[in-house]
């Protein structure tokens, strides 16, 4: 299990954020927010229009921390490593992500565990070799994906048709494929896509 801590571009997609809610559930991951980086998530979905006002999304964020309440972080451990991470930051205003990363390691939620994947899209924003010295592993979250994938093919696969199966209207394997690769996953999309072709996965 790796843990993991999404910032809020990452759980900006749906299907993205679907996916590594699932991956979790195949206990391939363990995923983290904070309050924080949900309040932000709430503020861009409001913001782009794909939630109708605040009261919207904050209906979704309890969603989320109904379908994972080990995930949260709690604000006040997240502010007691600001000081902690704020030189391997290049971009003050995503110090609380970082944070929430820290405050991980040096908390009791995975003793043995010494690195902490940081699934985000704006990896100039960090500085990537401050931050692996203290044990934070930034990764795009296409990156990260693929790695899943990569090392187990069969687990991801299940993951993806575990999410399929919640949907509304059963996308086919290749539609939710789309979306993934519209959420920025492209190289994941690809992989999957070609392993379901080659009989390789079940989706």
């Amino acid at each position: 299990m790796i843990p993991a801590v999404a910032d809020a571009d990452t759980l900006f997609g749906a299907t993205t954020r679907g996916l590594l809610i699932h991956l979790d559930y195949q206990g391939l991951i363990r995923l983290h927010w904070s309050p924080l980086i949900l309040d932000e998530l709430s503020r861009a979905l409001v913001d782009t229009g794909r939630k109708p006002d605040a009261e919207s999304a904050r209906r979704h964020e309890q969603l989320m921390r109904a379908a994972l309440p080990q995930a949260e972080i709690p604000t006040r451990q997240v502010q007691a490593q600001f000081a902690s991470v704020s030189p391997a930051m290049r971009s003050a205003k995503d110090t609380h992500v970082a944070a929430c990363a820290a405050a991980i390691l040096v908390g009791d939620f995975y003793p043995n565990t010494q690195v902490v994947s940081l699934v985000t899209k704006n990896i100039r924003d960090f500085r990537v070799r401050k931050l692996a010295s203290l044990g934070i592993e930034v990764q795009r979250p296409d990156a990260f994906l693929l790695a899943q994938f990569q090392q187990d093919p069969a687990a991801v696969a299940s993951a993806f048709a575990a999410l399929r199966a919640t949907l509304r209207s059963a996308s086919e394997p290749d539609r939710l494929l789309e979306r993934l690769a519209a959420d920025g996953q492209s190289l994941t999309a690809a992989a999957m896509h070609e392993a379901w072709q080659q009989g390789a996965v079940r989706l």
